[in-house]
């Protein structure tokens, strides 16, 4: 009984110093976001009052057999319009299927069309992308597709392995899940529990959506019920242009090596862009850019250093002057100031050129892919892991350089990097 007496105060502190972490990244996660339901009536929805209603605090749509859809009807968010947003909404279904539907179309009559994220009890079709009363299945669970011009859809990549997220639970039955889908331009992202399912880029000039609104579905067919919680918007003011790739999954075309020693470090196989990690240098693109965000999954096959330089600039050397995004096994979101490049950085988390991040790593384990969204607004710069972000930066120079990909002692892997352009001056 003494022994646990001496422990309980260094126990109770532990567990305030854990609390207190988990409620500032809480915190951190939430900011700019506002909530879309009071969590007491439909105020701001519009839906059949004979299937929508608020129970205990939760939008519950249901239908029987006394009370059937006469086809799919939706509750609609009277709010506004969504454009470029990131949206979390929590979500369970006892059975029946359903949907988020999102940049979509009043239709009339609680009627709507356009992106749905697929919302049922069926794994692994949870998770997927659908076009109501459009163009239908648009990207499966796991893939990345791209729909050209012409409305072609092609698959140039995996997200994730969809009998991998079944085994690691990415979707609870019949319990609540949380949908987070994130629309910049034509790329558009779902992830579901923490883990990514789809990713797309619509150059569809016809089918895509650029804007439209929310809305939450009730399927036709058996009674069904299904419920939604914590719906939480964040606007995205920036003007994004066109989404591209930056790999093709192919080969390095449009990239070249730092220098001669490390034209062997970097490789191109099965949509996986491979660094070795030696020698020390890079690969960097051949085009510039300047305002941006560049999305990527990255992942360690074992602990080791790498980054991402970004606004690099003159001679090729190690290291050019630039901004480091850095990669190091448990210490992304760090940043690192190379050569003196222009910027402005919070002096209480810095040594020397060294930034720390904001919260303790909220990294995958090794082996497993991380999101690393980079970024750079003019001036600004944020830096988010796994949809965390992990650091800020304000004036930093604004000039167009290249993105680099750094080999630094680990052997890293990368693969769907993105980049969709921000641009200046322009409406």
């Amino acid at each position: 009984m003494r022994s646990i007496a001496r422990c309980l105060p260094a126990l109770l502190l532990f567990l305030a110093t854990a609390n207190a972490a988990w409620a500032a990244d809480a915190a951190a996660s939430d900011e700019g976001f506002v909530s879309l339901f009071n969590g007491a009536d439909l105020k701001g929805w519009d839906g059949n009052p004979d299937l929508w209603s608020v129970k205990d605090g939760v939008i519950h749509g249901e239908t029987t057999l006394e009370k059937p859809a006469k086809g799919n009807t939706f509750c609609l968010w009277r709010g506004g319009t969504l454009k470029n947003f990131v949206l979390k909404i929590k979500f369970r279904v006892q059975n029946g299927n359903s949907g988020v539907q999102y940049r979509s179309k009043d239709l009339g009559n609680w009627v709507v069309g356009g992106y749905q994220a697929e919302v049922c009890n069926e794994q692994p079709q949870v998770g997927f992308l659908y076009h109501e009363r459009g163009r239908g299945s648009l990207v499966n669970v796991g893939d990345f597709v791209v729909i050209d011009k012409d409305a072609k859809k092609e698959v140039v990549g995996k997200v994730a392995d969809k009998d991998a997220l079944v085994k690691a639970g990415y979707y609870k039955p019949k319990d609540w899940n949380e949908y987070t889908i994130i629309c910049r331009g034509n790329h558009v992202v779902q992830i579901l529990n923490g883990f990514q399912t789809i990713e797309l880029i619509d150059q569809d000039p016809k089918g895509r959506a650029m804007e439209g609104i929310l809305a939450l579905q009730i399927h036709a067919g058996p009674p069904m019920i299904v419920e939604f919680k914590d719906i939480r918007l964040k606007n995205l003011p920036a003007n994004y242009g066109e989404a591209g790739r930056l790999f093709n999954g192919k080969d390095l075309d449009g990239w070249v090596p730092s220098s001669d020693a490390v034209k062997d470090t970097f490789s191109a196989k099965d949509g996986v862009l491979a660094d070795a990690g030696t020698p020390a240098g890079y690969l960097r693109t051949t085009a510039d850019y300047a305002s941006y965000v560049l999305s990527l999954q990255c992942r360690h096959t074992k602990p080791g250093n790498g980054g991402v330089l970004l606004r690099m600039t003159g001679p090729d050397k190690v290291w050019p002057k630039s901004i480091e995004c850095q990669g190091q096994s448990g210490a992304m979101g760090d940043v690192w100031n190379i050569d003196k490049f222009p910027m402005k950085v919070a002096e209480d988390r810095t040594s020397g050129r060294h930034t720390k991040k904001l919260h303790p790593s909220n990294e995958k384990p090794l082996g497993e892919w991380n999101r690393y969204e980079m970024t750079l607004d003019g001036g600004n710069l944020e830096l988010a892991v796994n949809g965390l972000v992990q650091n800020t930066a304000a004036e930093c120079q604004e000039v167009p350089g290249k993105i680099c990909l750094q080999s630094e002692g680990g052997a890293m892997e990368y693969r769907n990097l993105v980049l969709v352009p921000i641009l200046k001056g322009e409406k």
